[in-house]
């Protein structure tokens, strides 16, 4: 299975068709907030679902602030970052492994990062409309079916 993971996509979708000209097809995107209102437009554009969650600047959002996931058996926990304690490797750390997550995927501060662990990724995209470091970013995520999984931190 290959996922998409954005965030801060803020209305700015035109890196998607770029995304999917580099990428390919993907059988799932998780967006981890500020842009509920592109999950539409995202998963019409790559032709799979969007999974999601609302940011602080989703304001008229439906979506709910945190989601958990669990894809082939990892346990995946999605927020958009404002309300975790993003300023801190350690204490992402201590809240996944006290909740038993595997994987953290947040957004928030539009600067990718890729931190595995002890088993425990902690993961942020970027921003896929306004980097603060440097290009667009996203990351790929790839399962095998039997458990398991890689990450790759990706820019345009």
């Amino acid at each position: 299975m290959r996922i998409l993971i954005i965030s801060d996509s803020h209305g700015r979708t035109e890196n998607i068709d770029l995304i999917r000209q580099k990428e390919g097809k993907f059988n799932l995107v998780l967006h981890c907030g500020d842009g509920s209102e592109d999950f539409d437009y995202i998963g019409d554009r790559l032709g799979c679902r969007v999974n999601g969650v609302k940011g602080n600047c989703d304001i008229l959002s439906r979506e709910f602030p945190v989601q958990n996931l669990n894809i082939e058996g990892k346990l995946i926990h999605i927020e958009h970052g404002h309300r975790l304690p993003y300023f801190s490797e350690i204490a992402l750390l201590d809240f996944a492994e006290s909740n038993g997550y595997d994987v953290i995927l947040y957004g928030h501060t539009h600067v990718q990062k890729l931190l595995n662990q002890n088993g425990k990724w902690i993961i942020n995209p970027g921003s896929i409309s306004r980097p603060r470091d440097g290009y667009p970013s996203y990351v790929v995520m790839k399962t095998d079916g039997k458990g398991g999984f890689e990450f790759e931190a990706k820019r345009l």
